[in-house]
Order: C-alpha cells, then sequence, then structure tokens
C-alpha cells in the first residue's frame, strides 16, 4: 500500500475513530482523526487529503455542515459517509460536495477497508459506480 494516501477520519465515538484509525494505519495509510465536523474543518486547512471518511450525526459542527463547508471552500477530497440513519433527507442536498458512498452502521471492517482502498486506488476520478465494482469485486 502507497503510504502516500492520505485519509481523515471524522468521528464522535472515540473507540470507532481510534478502530477505524488503527486499522488503516496498519495497512499504510496516513490517518488523521477528528472529534467532529469543526476539527475536520481545522484539519483541512492545514493540508490535503486524499479520502475523507465521517460520520453525520456529531456535537458542536455535525458531517453535513461539515460537507456545506467543504463544498463551500472549493475542497475536492472524496467522502465516505457513515451513518445510522440513511433516509435522512440532509443526504440528498445540493450544497453537499458529491459522496462517493454511505455506509449503513454497523458495518463489517473488512468492507470498510475494502471500500477505503477501492476509493482511494485513483485519486483523480472515480465514479460512485466503479468504488462499488471495485469493492464488490473483492468481496
Amino acid at each position: 500500500m502507497d503510504g502516500s494516501k492520505k485519509v481523515l477520519i471524522v468521528e464522535d465515538e472515540k473507540g470507532i475513530r481510534i478502530l477505524l484509525s488503527d486499522l488503516l494505519s496498519s495497512k499504510g495509510f496516513e490517518v488523521s482523526m477528528a472529534r467532529d465536523g469543526q476539527e475536520s474543518l481545522d484539519q483541512l486547512e492545514d493540508g490535503r487529503f486524499d479520502l475523507v471518511v465521517t460520520d453525520i450525526h456529531m456535537p458542536r459542527l455535525d458531517g453535513i455542515e461539515m460537507l456545506k463547508r467543504m463544498k463551500k471552500e472549493g475542497r475536492k477530497e472524496k467522502v465516505i459517509i457513515m451513518t445510522g440513519d440513511s433516509s435522512d433527507q440532509r443526504l440528498r442536498d445540493a450544497d453537499i460536495p458529491h459522496i462517493v458512498t454511505q455506509l449503513q452502521k454497523p458495518f463489517r471492517i473488512d468492507f470498510f477497508l475494502d471500500l477505503v482502498i477501492a476509493a482511494t486506488a485513483n485519486t483523480k476520478s472515480m465514479s460512485n459506480m466503479e468504488i462499488q465494482s471495485a469493492v464488490s469485486g473483492i468481496a
């Protein structure tokens, strides 16, 4: 795995945040963590990431508001959303950036890893369909 792939994990639940970070780090990813949307925006100011994996429901600044600000700032990172509520209508908002895919909580850790690998395999432009196809081929 190319260690230059940078992933930002945005999750308010400490255990999940650390688990996902440890998993990706063990596979050669450079991982940063944020506890909420505001912390993630602070980290995005300081650097570029290949992928942002974010929860939606968080304190201080939730994932939807974070994504709206990312789009407003012209950020180009790919985004994977983790949510326990896939029916959240705010996910269809035109003011949020393109989302690679949604992971319905709870999810299998091996599926998460396959999805992150597929999403970061081609940082130029891999469509949602191509990523889903790549993950289906792996699973």
